[in-house]
């Protein structure tokens, strides 16, 4: 299992390089901010964390010790579920931190003033994901009120 001080490092290694080396110059960076990790922490058995860069923010998720991604394939979607929803992901792979699934929470990163700025918005989104949010059962009636919707009969006044 990766552990989330580990992952933290290296993916800010491995995307302080792609910066540095890829996308150095280009219109879409915001050269306010740097490549940081947040919130890296093991939930399910896999390690999960915020990655900020200068062009994106995102949810980061790594396969658990008993879980093999290099069967998925790349750019497909994955449903996630957290406390808080399910999430989107799409599956990525760059050298140096192998197979993982991102779900994008910005980008670009212009609308961000300062690292401070990005930070405090990674940290609010992490507080969200983990928080319960009650869903109130659909009561029967309702799904039989939009049944009649669906088929286009007669309804009450609504």
């Amino acid at each position: 299992m990766h552990q989330p001080e580990q992952m933290a490092a290296a993916v800010e290694q491995v995307f302080t390089r792609i910066h540095t080396e890829q996308m150095a110059g280009m219109p879409i960076l915001n050269d306010r901010l740097k490549v940081q990790t947040l919130g890296f922490q093991i939930y399910r058995g896999r390690c999960i964390g915020v990655l900020i860069t200068p062009w994106l923010m995102n949810l980061m998720i790594f396969p658990g010790a008993d879980e093999d991604w290099s069967g998925l394939k790349l750019g497909s979607k994955q449903q996630r579920r957290f406390p808080s929803n399910s999430y989107k992901c799409m599956v990525n792979q760059v050298d140096g931190i192998g197979y993982y699934q991102s779900h994008s929470l910005h980008s670009p990163m212009h609308e961000f003033q300062s690292q401070e700025h990005a930070l405090a918005a990674a940290e609010s989104f992490m507080q969200l994901l983990m928080t319960e949010v009650e869903r109130p059962d659909l009561d029967p009636h309702d799904e039989e009120l939009l049944g009649r919707i669906l088929r286009g009969e007669e309804t009450p006044d609504l």
